[in-house]
């Protein structure tokens, strides 16, 4: 079976604000075809080594950051924190899924940060990654939450 089969197939695991086609927030979230999320992972994600989770080894490579939030309200407020400097008009981010049947997403930073609480429903684990940066953040469903600047190619 290889990812084609299977990659974003489960839609409907996406938090409900991006399946709202009638919100603003809803109409922001752009659902990548697997070609187009495998170039983003080429510049982000796959620029790290993982674990046999699908977390990425953090003993192997160096970060920046690591916290820990308690509950939904420490998330939404770390997640404002971790992007206010990428947020602003026009600003993107996507969102990679720890289940490749969930479509990787890109949205404004502002809808990750209003919408923060609803990402930790989907779960196993997500990273984002601003577009106009290079860092990538990793947040684990154990609360952990790893910011690591991307390494060259």
């Amino acid at each position: 079976m290889t990812a084609d089969s299977f990659y974003g197939i489960r839609p409907d695991h996406l938090p409900d604000f991006m399946k709202d086609p009638d919100s603003d927030d809803g109409r922001d979230v752009v659902k990548l075809r697997l070609a187009e999320s495998r170039k983003l992972e080429a510049v982000s994600l796959h620029r790290f080594p993982p674990t046999f989770s699908a977390a990425l080894d953090w003993e192997s490579a160096p970060y920046e950051d690591r916290r820990w939030w308690d509950d939904e309200d420490d998330w939404a407020r770390m997640a404002a924190e971790l992007l206010s400097r990428y947020a602003g008009e026009g600003s993107r981010v996507a969102i990679f899924w720890g289940d490749l049947e969930l479509p990787t997403v890109t949205l404004s930073v502002d809808a990750v940060v209003r919408h923060a609480r609803e990402f930790l429903e989907v779960g196993p684990h997500f990273w984002i990654y601003p577009l106009d940066g290079s860092v990538l953040i990793e947040c684990l469903m154990d609360g952990q939450v790893t910011v690591a600047a991307i390494p060259p190619t």
